[in-house]
């Protein structure tokens, strides 16, 4: 059992420095912590909804950037080991199949928490800022980026850090710093953390099903059902709610496809509503028994990938 757990972590914080190194996928999350910070500047003739189109508009990009980060790095992290042929010498040592599958899932949820805990850090600040004036803490919120990014360009200069991963990290602890800051001068709006939450369970079960298709599909495709399956797991209550109800065949389709309405929580926060942990908890449970599944039917898959020498 140990040895197994060594090989598992082993594997996973190799996957997810690997991921931390991906150029784009720093850029995609330092563009998203900009962008939600500057809405509270930005959206400023709202007609008295800023509160509401900065939180809507901030939990949107978390979702959508996060689903997009999830499935690239999923298919990415896997997909790369079978296209180059390295999973060919990785499985040749005492390192089962479905270690290596879940360990390549556990790197990519790895790398997902560090984008959650920075986009999520930044939604709770932009959704306080939006109607609350608080200089010292937005002069530290648009600073972190830059400053993440000067000293990681100093690491890498004077002792060969790794730029991509050193400044993915350095923007994940300042803006802690600044949450930190925020959170004891009470700027933080709290009442978004459930629904920044369930949006990052989403991100983890496309990840989780990217993983599966990767298997089987190249990158592309692997892209193209993972869009289609988010779009249509938008609208899976207008396509097959009423259908369900009377078709069986629909009602299998209703059930496995991932209804990312259970996730999406911003209508639930509008104003001065909140969402109840009892909620989160449900949601928890439904992204868990639907991981379950997916990284099950993944492990069949990838115990008949063809390796190359």
């Amino acid at each position: 059992m140990k040895m197994w757990l060594q090989r598992f972590f082993a594997i996973a914080g190799l996957t997810t420095l690997e991921a931390l190194r991906q150029p784009l996928l720093l850029l995609l999350t330092t563009s998203t912590v900009v962008a939600i910070s500057l809405m509270p500047v930005l959206l400023m003739y709202t007609l008295g909804e800023a509160q509401k189109l900065v939180q809507d508009s901030a939990l949107a990009l978390h979702f959508l950037c996060g689903l997009l980060l999830g499935g690239y790095a999923a298919s990415a992290a896997l997909g790369r080991e079978i296209r180059r042929g390295t999973l060919t010498s990785v499985l040749s040592k005492p390192v089962e199949r479905s270690t290596f599958f879940l360990a390549k899932f556990a790197g990519v949820a790895g790398m997902l928490a560090l984008f959650s805990i920075a986009t999520g850090i930044v939604t709770l600040l932009a959704g306080h800022l939006a109607e609350n004036s608080a200089p010292a803490v937005s002069i530290l919120l648009y600073t972190a980026p830059f400053a993440a990014f000067l000293l990681a360009g100093l690491l890498n200069y004077f002792n060969h850090r790794p730029f991509v991963s050193t400044a993915f990290v350095l923007l994940v602890v300042f803006l802690t710093g600044v949450f930190a800051f925020a959170a004891v001068t009470g700027h933080v709006a709290w009442r978004l953390l459930p629904a920044s939450l369930c949006i990052s369970l989403a991100t983890l079960v496309l990840a989780g099903i990217a993983l599966v298709l990767i298997t089987r599909l190249d990158l592309v495709p692997t892209l193209a059902v993972c869009t289609v399956i988010f779009l249509v797991g938008l609208m899976t209550d207008y396509l097959l709610g009423r259908a369900a109800e009377s078709n069986q065949l629909a009602a299998l389709a209703y059930n496995l496809i991932p209804n990312w309405q259970h996730f999406w929580l911003a209508d639930a926060v509008t104003g001065d509503g909140t969402i109840p942990w009892w909620y989160v908890g449900r949601v928890g449970i439904y992204a868990t028994f639907y991981l379950l599944g997916s990284l099950t039917l993944g492990i069949l898959s990838f115990r008949n990938v063809e390796t190359k020498a």
